[in-house]
This record gives C-alpha cells, sequence and structure tokens, in this order.
C-alpha cells in the first residue's frame, strides 16, 4: 500500500519503548472535524546545497546523518538552523551529511510553530518505517499539534526536494511531494498517521 495507518500511542527511542498516550482532553464544543485541513509545505536541500548567508536567521527543521550513521539519520531536529546545528559539532561524529528545510525568518511566530510540526510528524514516520534517529531521546513537541485540532480535523504536512529519511547518497532530488497525514479522531483517542512513506528497506 502506498501509506500506512498508525497511531501515535507508542513512541520508541534508543532502543527504549516510551508509552505516550494521547488521549485527548475535551476540545469543546467549537471543535468540528470537517473544517479545511491544516497544511505545512516544506522543501529539503541537502546541506551543501545551501549558502551559508541564506542561512543566517532561518527558522527551520534539519536531519543530520552523521560519520556513524548507516541506515538511520542521526538526529532530526528544529529551531533557528545555525545555532542549532553549530551546538551538534561536539556531539556527533563528523563528517556531517544531511537535509534543511527553512520555512521562514526567526522573527515570526509560524515558521517556529510550523518548524515544531513538521519535526513531530517526521519523527512518528521515523518512528513507524524503521528510520528512527540513534540521538532523538524524545518525540517531538505535540502542542502545536494539539492546538492544530482545536479548528481542524486534519493536518497534512508536504515533502519536496530530497527525502530527509532516505540516506544523503542515495537520495534525489523530486517535486512531487511525500505526504505525512495526521488526522483527529474523537476526543480521549490517539491521532491517526498516514503516510506514504515505506518501511525500511533492509539489506541481506
Amino acid at each position: 500500500m502506498p501509506w500506512r495507518a498508525r497511531t501515535f500511542v507508542h513512541w520508541s527511542f534508543a532502543g527504549e519503548r516510551v508509552a505516550r498516550s494521547l488521549k485527548r482532553r475535551p476540545l469543546g464544543s467549537g471543535h468540528s472535524p470537517f473544517v479545511p485541513m491544516e497544511i505545512v509545505r516544506a522543501e529539503f536541500f541537502r546541506l551543501d546545497e545551501v549558502p551559508l548567508s541564506s542561512l543566517i536567521g532561518a527558522v527551520g527543521v534539519y536531519v543530520i546523518w552523521d560519520g556513524k550513521a548507516q541506515s538511520r539519520p542521526t538526529y532530526i531536529g528544529e529551531g533557528t538552523i545555525l545555532e542549532r546545528v553549530g551546538q551538534h559539532a561536539s556531539r556527533f561524529t563528523r563528517p556531517f551529511d544531511g537535509y534543511l528545510a527553512v520555512l521562514g525568518d526567526w522573527s515570526a511566530k509560524r515558521p517556529k510553530r510550523e518548524a515544531e510540526i513538521l519535526e513531530a510528524v517526521l519523527l512518528a514516520v521515523a518512528s513507524d518505517t524503521d528510520r528512527l534517529p540513534t540521538q532523538n531521546r524524545a518525540p517531538g513537541k505535540m502542542r502545536e499539534i494539539d492546538r492544530i485540532f482545536r479548528s481542524h480535523g486534519t493536518l497534512r504536512i508536504g515533502v519536496t526536494g530530497y527525502d530527509p529519511l532516505l540516506i544523503p547518497g542515495q537520495a534525489r532530488a523530486s517535486t512531487r511531494a511525500k505526504t505525512a497525514t495526521v488526522r483527529y479522531v474523537a476526543d480521549d483517542l490517539p491521532y491517526i498517521l498516514e503516510h506514504d512513506w515505506r518501511l525500511r528497506r533492509l539489506r541481506s
């Protein structure tokens, strides 16, 4: 099938099974699952393709594949890209490779909000396809996704450019979007995740 249906009930990080119940608190009588969906779009580039000058003050999502990474990325993160990636310089093994998506400028609120959403959904997709980063110790922040479902029944992310969950040397840029959709079902039930990513192919 082109997508796999899962829930956000459990997350597995660093080999440890972490139960994370996402049963919803009541959203109130104003919630309707039939209003238009929230959409977050991101174009991922290879790290060495993006000029340093264009990253000054830029907010977005980055996916690091360090010198030890083989079939899974090392880390998925979000925030002010230069600042955040610089913090990892002594933490991970060089050389660094990977991807980034710029969502906007640090002075605006929306890019930070969208970066948190994109990071959380990518981590959920990575967990579902056996590509969970080796150094992420916690799931993404759910705060902004929770807020979306107070006015929207569906969240969708669209990823173009490079697939950040593929090994950098094997990835090819594409204008066709891969999508991940998160659906609200009802209060006290987990969200449903549907996506275009396939299960990681195991090496023989």
